[in-house]
Order: C-alpha cells, then sequence, then structure tokens
C-alpha cells in the first residue's frame, strides 16, 4: 500500500502569473503608452485649467493678467448669473428625465404588448433613431422645424387656425422646447433600457397574475416595476449626468439666450471664454462645473449601490 502523500503550503513570495507579468520591466514599453496618453489627454489640461482658473488673463486684456488665487471662485460663486445657469440646467435635467421616464415607460410598455406583432422591430428601430444623430444635428433639425416664420410646425399650425409660436426667441417657451428636444433624441434610451427589463421578466408571472385576476395596474405594480428597478436607476443616473454637461442643443437652438433664458453651466462656461475672452474666469467656471459633476456621480453611484445592499 503506498504511502498517502502530504502538500504542503507554498510560502508567500513575490507576485507572480499575471500580476508579475504587469510590474515586471519588459511590460512597461507597453503601458508607457497608453500611460502617457492618457496623461496628456486628461491630467495634463486639468492642471493646465486649473492653473488658468487662479489667473486673471484675458484676451482682450494681454496686459492684465496675473495671479489672483482664488478671486475668480469668489466672483464666481457671488454671480447671480452663475446661479441661474445652475438653476436652469437642474430645472433641464428634471424636466427631460421626468418626460423621458414616463414616455420611455409607455412606449416601452406599448413595444413590449406588441412584440410577436409583425413590423414591431422595425418600428423600435425607426423610434431610436433619434439617438443615432449627434446632438448639434438634433439641435438645428429642430431650430428648421420650429422656425416661427420658416418652420413647418408654425405652418401646420397656420393651416389649421391656430397661431403660431416663438419656439425658442420667447424667454416662456424657449426652456420648454430645449426640454422637449432633448427629451426628443435620449428619450430613446431610457425607452431600450426599459423594454429590456421587461422582455426579462419570467411569463409565468405574468400569467400567474392572470389567474389571480390582477389588473394591469396590480401588474405594473408588483411584477414589473421591481423587474426593471435597477435598470431604471442606472438609466436615470446616466441621464442626470448628459443633462449636467448639456451643451450641444443649447448651442445649435438658441445658445443660451434669449437673454439668459436657456443659459445652463456649460454654456455660461462657453460664454465667458470664446464670447468675453475672460479665460481665467471661464476656466474657473469650467473647474467648477466639474466638481459639481464630480459630486454628483459619486453621490449617484453610492445612492445605487446602498440600493443594491438593501434590496439584497
Amino acid at each position: 500500500m503506498m504511502p498517502l502523500q502530504t502538500t504542503h503550503n507554498a510560502p508567500v513570495g513575490p507576485p507572480t502569473g499575471r500580476l508579475r507579468g504587469l510590474l515586471s520591466a519588459p511590460a512597461t514599453p507597453f503601458l508607457a503608452p497608453a500611460v502617457i496618453y492618457l496623461a496628456l489627454l486628461t491630467l495634463f489640461p486639468f492642471i493646465y485649467n486649473l492653473v488658468l482658473s487662479t489667473t486673471r488673463l484675458n484676451l482682450a486684456r494681454p496686459g492684465q493678467g496675473g495671479f489672483v488665487g482664488i478671486d475668480n471662485y469668489v466672483t464666481l460663486f457671488g454671480s447671480d448669473l452663475f446661479r441661474i445657469a445652475i438653476l436652469q440646467t437642474a430645472q433641464v435635467a428634471a424636466g427631460s428625465i421626468t418626460l423621458e421616464l414616463i414616455l420611455g415607460f409607455l412606449i416601452a410598455r406599448l413595444f413590449f404588448a406588441v412584440r410577436d406583432v409583425n413590423g414591431s422591430s422595425l418600428l423600435r428601430t425607426i423610434y431610436i433613431l433619434p439617438m443615432m444623430l449627434t446632438p448639434v444635428v438634433s439641435g438645428l433639425l429642430w431650430s428648421y422645424i420650429l422656425n416661427p416664420t420658416l418652420g413647418i410646425a408654425n405652418y401646420l399650425l397656420e393651416s389649421i387656425g391656430l397661431s403660431g409660436f416663438a419656439w425658442f426667441s420667447s424667454g416662456r417657451t424657449a426652456l420648454i422646447t430645449i426640454i422637449a428636444v432633448n427629451s426628443w433624441q435620449w428619450g430613446p434610451f431610457l425607452m431600450l433600457l426599459i423594454l429590456a427589463g421587461l422582455l426579462s421578466i419570467p411569463s409565468e408571472q405574468y400569467e400567474a397574475a392572470a389567474i389571480d385576476g390582477a389588473r394591469w395596474y396590480h401588474v405594473v405594480r408588483w411584477i414589473e416595476l421591481p423587474a426593471i428597478r435597477d435598470v431604471l436607476l442606472i438609466g436615470l443616473i446616466l441621464r442626470l449626468i448628459d443633462n449636467f454637461r448639456l451643451f450641444d442643443i443649447v448651442y445649435a437652438t438658441t445658445k443660451g439666450g434669449p437673454g439668459t433664458a436657456t443659459e445652463v453651466v456649460s454654456m455660461f462656461a462657453f460664454r465667458q471664454v470664446f464670447q468675453f475672452f475672460n479665460i481665467g474666469y471661464g476656466a474657473a467656471a469650467s473647474v467648477v462645473i466639474l466638481v459639481m459633476g464630480v459630486l454628483l456621480t459619486t453621490f449617484a453611484v453610492r445612492f445605487l449601490r446602498r440600493e443594491e445592499t438593501r434590496v439584497r
């Protein structure tokens, strides 16, 4: 009878395998291009912008630039225009996300109901076409459609006896129109997420609900919403971040006008740098926007993780 062989735990030594390969000198030339590229693309512009934010650099007054410390930030937080821009950014985000969520759920529910009907795939493809456009193209498209004199929207309204609107030219309707255009382009994103969540629900749950005599709102409340909850939270967080950095549609349609009626935070920073040539002040605004975006993202991610932990 052969004696049993015992095994001993290997002593803890230096990193082995993949980690050792990454830490070894021969791997350095392969990692260096990516590290240098990321540093030049992100780290250097950020540091340079941070340095600019502490100066009074103005291209219209080249001889007056100098170090001012945090004066630009003090002026920025005391600016009524910047506070208005933050408030209007929040309004655009709240309005867009609410509209996209309601329409996205209703349309996803409709596509889910006709998922076995011939042609439903074609309808879904047509519905998500706005997502494939760049925001600038989307903004230009709607600026032509809603043009107060040459646009087809007012022409159709006037053809049925209604008066046209100054969609982007009136302070009362400009921000609402921006929200509508933004929701038109990115509403299909939430619809796709919701539809994917609905398609993942086992058919047995619907059959059991039908046997129990559950009405449609019972199905939505107790079956569909819990099933798509996590996907919905991720979509809402992504759309919140996207709305916070909204720029293209505003620039293509109103450029922040009329007056400051549609000026969001990214448009505020753009005006300071490229319209008023106030480089230092605009750099400070961009740093504040970046910090606010990072804080918003961190809060959203922690909230999502906390919710996942609570559900588990």
